[in-house]
Parts: structure tokens; C-alpha cells; sequence
């Protein structure tokens, strides 16, 4: 199933979100267009996609057309898709085109929610987000920040990093305690449309130290060599993972 060509060079972007496993999360796609127009006429056809490592997606599901003041949910379980990538999940693109007239600048993007649901408990709820430049060779880093980050006994942080473009991304993360010591980490690679995923401690291995003096709190920087979808959400042992958020991007 390839992605069409003519969908490259639309100038309305898609939105990416995660795609996560099927036996943690139930995941459900809120469409409203009353956000994003007061004009009557405007109309959205919309598109559902599923990607696990490469730019052919492995499920397409058709929403139809819109219009403005209405609103759809689409539960992802009711589809009988294939099951994502397992512990990492995949990558949900949402992708609303309007048909009634071109975006007043070069591109623009129309949101949309995703709302999951733990199987086990917790949940989130988090706007699809537009990626641009798919084709731009990023020549600086790009910064996002999560502001506050736990790794102690009692509770982790769990990192999940999407990565939606055909090209591989470099990623490095730098924790930072109250104090402002930081503990920098290596330089990792996430696949072209992939999900990167681990606790935090996996990943910098003295961060409980780093942070032993603040309560195990702290803030964390992500860098990467393109701009990618950094999630984070936290787990106590032998818990499921709850209060899953988006980072803050710095450079958009």
C-alpha cells in the first residue's frame, strides 16, 4: 500500500501522532472541524494512515468528507487493523485537506486529537502534530524540552520519540537537575518512520543520581538532527503508563 505522490505535495499537512501497542492503549481519533474554520462552506476529507518502518503505510482507512460543525470519532480497535510494531508501537498520521479553497500561505496543517485509552489504566489525550521541511536538511540541532521529569525508586519516566519522515534521525537526550547539573547522553538513531522508546534510566544510566538531591526531579532536553515527536508519560513498577504528554518544541 504506497502513500500517493500527490499527498508529498499537498499543501495541507498531515498531522503524526504515536500509534501505540494495541494491548496497552485503545486509541481513538476526535475530528473537529469547529476549530479550525467559522466559514460555512469549508469541507475536509480526511484521511487515517498506520506506518511501522517505512513510508508505505500498513493500513489506510478513508473518513470521508467533513464539513464545518461537524464533528467524528474514529475508534481505532473498530477498524480490525494490524496490531503495531510490539512495546514500541508505530506512527498514526491524521490528514485533513480542505477542499474548498487552498491555505492562505504556502502550507497549513488542520488538527486533530488523539485520545487513548489504557487498557490496564491511564491515558492521554494529545493533538495530532504537523512535521515540516520533510525534505530540509536540518543544518542546527532541534531542541525540545520536557520540563519536568521523574527517575527515583518509586516512579520513571518513559521516553517515546516518533520519528515520521523517510530519512533516519539522530537523537540525544540531556537531563538536568534542579541544581543545573547536567548528565549528557550518546547520540542515538531512530529508523525512518519508527518509534524509539525507553525508561529513562535505561537510557542515562545515573540519572537517579543526578537527581537523588531534588526528589527525583528534574527537566530534560531532546536533540535531534531533524524535528521529531517526543512523548513522555510515567510508570511505577509493575504499573501501567500514565499522564503521557508532548514535549515543548524550542525550534518549530
Amino acid at each position: 500500500m504506497a502513500r500517493s505522490a500527490s499527498l508529498e505535495e499537498s499543501p495541507w499537512l498531515p498531522g503524526f501522532g504515536w500509534w501505540p501497542p494495541t494491548d496497552e492503549f485503545g486509541v481513538t481519533v476526535v475530528l473537529s472541524t469547529t476549530h479550525a474554520t467559522v466559514e460555512p462552506a469549508a469541507r475536509f476529507h480526511v484521511m487515517l494512515r498506520g506506518y511501522a518502518g517505512s513510508s508505505d503505510p500498513v493500513w489506510e482507512h478513508d473518513v470521508g468528507v467533513i464539513r464545518h460543525g461537524e464533528e467524528r470519532a474514529v475508534d481505532l480497535d473498530s477498524l480490525q487493523l494490524p496490531d503495531p510494531p510490539a512495546r514500541f508501537g508505530g506512527i498514526v498520521e491524521v490528514h485533513l485537506v480542505r477542499l474548498d479553497r487552498l491555505p492562505k500561505k504556502n502550507v497549513a496543517s488542520v488538527g486533530a486529537w488523539l485520545d487513548a485509552h489504557g487498557r490496564d489504566g491511564g491515558g492521554y489525550l494529545i493533538p495530532t502534530i504537523p512535521i515540516r521541511g520533510q525534505r530540509k536538511i536540518v543544518l542546527r540541532d532541534d531542541l525540545q524540552v520536557i520540563p519536568g521529569i521523574v527517575s527515583s525508586n518509586e516512579i520513571e519516566t518513559e521516553l517515546v520519540l516518533v520519528n515520521p519522515i523517510a530519512e533516519a534521525t539522530r537523537a540525544r537526550l540531556v537531563a538536568t537537575s534542579v541544581s543545573g547539573i547536567a548528565l549528557e547522553g550518546e547520540w542515538f538513531e531512530i529508523a525512518p518512520w519508527s518509534v524509539w522508546r525507553s525508561g529513562l534510566s535505561d537510557e542515562l544510566v545515573r540519572v537517579r543520581q543526578l537527581l537523588d538531591n531534588d526528589g527525583g526531579v528534574g527537566s530534560l532536553c531532546v536533540y535531534s538532527s531533524h524535528k521529531i515527536l517526543p512523548y513522555f508519560g510515567f510508570r511505577r513498577s509493575g504499573e501501567p503508563l500514565v499522564s503521557m504528554d508532548h514535549s515543548a518544541p524550542i525550534f518549530a
